[in-house]
Order: C-alpha cells, then sequence, then structure tokens
C-alpha cells in the first residue's frame, strides 16, 4: 500500500506562466475594445426586427382565425308567391295540424279579402306576434 499523502511532500511550482508584459497592455486592450464598439453605429435592421416579430406573430394569429372559422351557408330567400299551391298543401299536411276542413276554406279566403275586424288582431300585436316567432330564423 502506498504511505498517506501530505501537501508539505508536493512540490510547490506554478505551472501556468503569464506573458510578458500581460497586466501593462491589459487595460489599454480593454479600452481599445469597448471604444470600438461604441463606434458601431446602429443599423435601421436591428430597431426593425424587434418590431417585426410581434407584427408577424400577430398576422400569424389573425391568418389561424380567419382560417379556422366555418363557412356559413347564406341564407336563401323565399318569395312566397313563386310556391305554388300544391307545395304549400303539401308542406301543411306534412309538417302542420290542420284538419282537412282547413284545407277546403283554402281556396275560399284566396279569393276574398278579409278585413281587419274579423281577425281581432291589432296591428302592433300581430307585428309583436310576429318579432316573437323571429321568422328569419326558421327552416320553410
Amino acid at each position: 500500500m502506498k504511505k498517506d499523502l501530505k501537501l508539505s511532500d508536493i512540490p510547490q511550482r506554478n505551472p501556468y506562466q503569464v506573458p510578458a508584459n500581460y497586466f501593462d497592455r491589459l487595460p489599454m486592450r480593454v479600452m481599445e475594445r469597448t471604444a470600438a464598439q461604441e463606434q458601431k453605429q446602429p443599423t435601421l435592421w436591428q430597431p426593425l426586427r424587434l418590431a417585426l416579430v410581434p407584427v408577424v406573430l400577430l398576422l400569424l394569429f389573425v391568418g389561424a382565425y380567419f382560417y379556422s372559422m366555418p363557412d356559413e351557408p347564406e341564407q336563401q330567400m323565399v318569395n312566397l308567391a313563386s310556391v305554388s299551391d300544391t307545395e304549400i298543401v303539401d308542406y301543411l299536411s306534412t309538417y302542420a295540424t290542420i284538419e282537412t276542413t282547413d284545407f277546403a276554406e283554402l281556396s275560399t279566403l284566396r279569393e276574398q279579402e278579409l278585413p281587419a275586424e274579423l281577425l281581432n288582431v291589432s296591428a302592433t300585436a300581430a307585428e309583436e306576434e310576429l318579432e316573437y316567432y323571429n321568422l328569419n330564423h326558421i327552416d320553410y
């Protein structure tokens, strides 16, 4: 086995050597490098680069938002005057609870015009009722 090692037994020498006049020239070298950096004029690209990054990110987010939006189908306007009577009767017989006597009265109502007194409805009440059902959002 090896005997115990003591620090006093290790030879004391400096393995590193400093170049000649290194510390004499060091302050001048530091001053030269800092002066050279101060003399550099900032170019237009440096501040523009900082402002360009948020603009590009904003454009990317706006593009992703509009790309992910669903396309809404255009609502078709239907002129009821152009719909034939048979189509109206077929629709009402399929989707509405109407009795056959109502269909018999349909042809007589077409030829005469009903006055507002027969309906017992004021114009404002009729308008409020139509607004309540919001006919623009009903599929026909």
